[in-house]
């Protein structure tokens, strides 16, 4: 995939979208580092502020092609975005590849974990992959015992597709996307 930054923020289901800057970081570091989001994220370790600024310098200089994004409601900021596209798999210990782009958010904010915000935010995202990217298809991993995030994707039309050694890999076909999100809005004001 070619270079496709800098890009212009995302303004979709009441909701701002913007590429995450050094000034981000603490409050990225704080909610990354509670247990409500760590335990249910694949690395579970507590990060220090010198490895979030490695990670910050990384995304910049490294991976170009992804994207993290600060999430803004009402003016503050509330949760964290990503969507790394697909890379050339190595098949080495160090590989980083994998064959489908892959989403992740989580909602920072305690007073808004649990509403329909995360699917704003899901669907401001997919609607970015699938529209803006033109991704075909994309891949998601959750743990196993995440059975929230799991229901979450299966509604936004995510297909299971295997369970091993604790993780859950799941995939979304564009289709299935446009499907599961025409019958989200039904039920979701947005």
């Amino acid at each position: 995939m070619n270079n496709i930054r800098p890009f212009q923020e995302i303004n979709a289901y009441r909701l701002k979208l913007r590429a995450i800057t050094e000034n981000d970081l603490e409050q990225l570091l704080f909610w990354r580092n509670s247990p409500e989001i760590r335990n249910n994220m694949l690395s579970q370790n507590i990060i220090t502020l010198e490895e979030q600024k490695k990670w910050f310098q990384s995304i910049m200089n490294e991976h170009l092609d992804d994207f993290h994004f600060i999430v803004e409601y009402k003016e503050s900021l509330v949760g964290y975005a990503n969507y790394k596209p697909a890379k050339n798999i190595i098949h080495d210990s160090d590989s980083q590849g994998y064959e489908k782009g892959q989403t992740g958010l989580y909602i920072g904010e305690k007073k808004y974990r649990g509403t329909v915000l995360a699917y704003c935010l899901a669907l401001a995202l997919l609607d970015f992959v699938f529209l803006e990217l033109n991704e075909k298809e994309i891949d998601a991993v959750v743990l196993e015992h995440n059975q929230a995030a799991i229901r979450f994707n299966e509604k936004l039309g995510y297909k299971m597709l295997s369970n091993e050694e604790g993780l859950t890999s799941m995939n979304l076909k564009r289709a299935n996307y446009f499907e599961a999100k025409n019958e989200l809005l039904k039920t979701i004001r947005v």
